[in-house]
């Protein structure tokens, strides 16, 4: 105990507690990025025909044969007319990548924190990609998925803490900060069953039950006060000594330790993982020109992790108190179970004449809302008409423009065109193949 209260301390000298907890963040946080870059440079030398998001045209499974004809042109904003024709078999592939940090550009987060802060709270990414096969005739499909979760809230004294520290910058003298971090991080693959249900004539409900194999985890948290001491600038003093007191608590899991446990020759096993989850889509129009859409992900999703390692302690400083410092803390390995982010994305549109729609959007996970209005034009050509659609989402500014197809389409938004300034992007893409 005794040599993990002495580490413990000279991991907090170093870096003021906080750095390293938000710097293993950024790494995970990084990935997301990685994949928004890559589907970017990918989506710009891939036809329009290869590509587009997860709104399918949906079929009834009915053998009513009267077909609502217009608007069969899938959409990555809009929601379809049902159509009532059976269906060949059909592949269906997406992809999704979305992040937001108000705080930061994302550049500057996953990099070195090294803007100036706007004023934010948290800071997500979240990922997905499924392959889906429906047989002919059948209401029931197959599939292989994708989920990447990384979901972080802090408060502003948080962030400003650690922006002055990335920027060597000294803390303000004589100040308390509030410290307050919580991190939930998910990844990983598994497979699907869903099953097509018709609820009446013009709306439908499908349920895609999950199962998942864990690929990586952290979560925890870390909560208490910082209250640094005043020295005059020209003095070069430790970090630790520019401490009056502090006490904070720190409690999290994880697949690999982000606090450099390895000074203590800490290497625990890798834990293993497996959970399920459920998704939902209910398509149906409200009017002959109306359409709905909802789409839930991870809904009741749990993952259960055995012998997964953990850091606890309370670091408990007083420059003013005999002794000055008691802290203590343990690592451990137990068994968890994990709460999975979920989302929820929906769509109203409503359409002007054949060729113009205009529609409202919403986003929503565990920590932000976002919606997003949008104006389509779908072309008149025979051969391979296309939908058009600006968007834009109010909140964060951000401006976006989507292709559709039958084979497919893609979906970009940002704020900014400038990948070292923005602060919100999204890229979403799918395809089908039928025969």
């Amino acid at each position: 105990m005794a040599f993990l209260c002495s580490s413990v301390r000279m991991l907090f000298a170093q870096v003021l507690f906080v750095p390293q907890f938000i710097q293993s963040v950024k790494t995970r946080y990084q990935t997301a990025y990685t994949i928004r870059t890559v589907l970017v440079i990918v989506s710009t030398g891939i036809s329009i025909s290869a590509i587009a998001q997860e709104s399918s045209i949906v079929y009834q499974l009915t053998g009513d044969d009267s077909i609502l004809e217009k608007n069969l042109t899938p959409s990555l904003v809009s929601t379809p007319f049902i159509a009532t024709k059976k269906s060949d078999t059909q592949i269906d592939w997406t992809v999704m990548a979305s992040a937001h940090s108000p705080a930061q550009p994302i550049a500057a987060f996953i990099k070195d924190w090294d803007a100036p802060l706007d004023s934010g709270k948290h800071a997500y990414a979240q990922g997905r990609a499924s392959l889906n096969v429906r047989p002919a005739d059948s209401p029931i499909s197959y599939g292989l998925a994708w989920r990447y979760d990384y979901m972080m809230t802090f408060s502003q004294e948080t962030a400003d803490l650690y922006w002055q520290y990335q920027n060597k910058q000294l803390p303000n003298q004589n100040q308390t900060y509030a410290l307050e971090l919580d991190a939930r991080h998910n990844e990983r693959i598994g497979a699907n069953v869903g099953f097509a249900q018709q609820l009446t004539s013009n709306w439908q409900l499908t349920t895609y039950a999950n199962i998942w194999k864990g690929l990586h985890l952290l979560d925890g948290e870390a909560k208490g006060s910082i209250t640094s001491q005043a020295y005059p600038d020209s003095e070069i003093v430790r970090n630790i000594d520019r401490l009056n007191r502090t006490k904070t608590y720190v409690d999290y899991y994880y697949d690999e330790p982000a606090l450099g446990e390895e000074d203590l020759n800490w290497y625990p096993n890798k834990p293993t993982g497996y959970g399920y989850s459920l998704d939902i889509n209910l398509t149906g129009t409200l009017t002959d020109r109306t359409q709905l859409s909802v789409r839930g992900y991870d809904l009741l999703g749990r993952m259960h992790w055995k012998d997964t390692p953990s850091t606890q302690y309370i670091l408990d400083y007083d420059a003013n108190r005999r002794p000055i410092d008691t802290t203590e803390g343990q690592l451990d390995t137990d068994d968890i179970t994990q709460t999975l982010p979920w989302r929820v994305e929906g769509s109203l549109i409503h359409e002007l004449n054949p060729q113009w729609q205009i529609g409202v959007h919403g986003q929503v996970n565990d920590i932000q809302d976002l919606y997003q209005l949008s104006a389509s034009y779908q072309t008149n050509e025979d051969y391979y008409p296309l939908t058009i659609t600006g968007l834009i989402e109010p909140q964060t500014q951000a401006l976006g423009l989507a292709v559709d197809s039958q084979y497919g389409g893609i979906k970009l938004l940002t704020d900014s065109l400038d990948s070292e300034k923005a602060q919100r992007s999204e890229v979403s893409l799918y395809g089908r193949y039928s025969w």
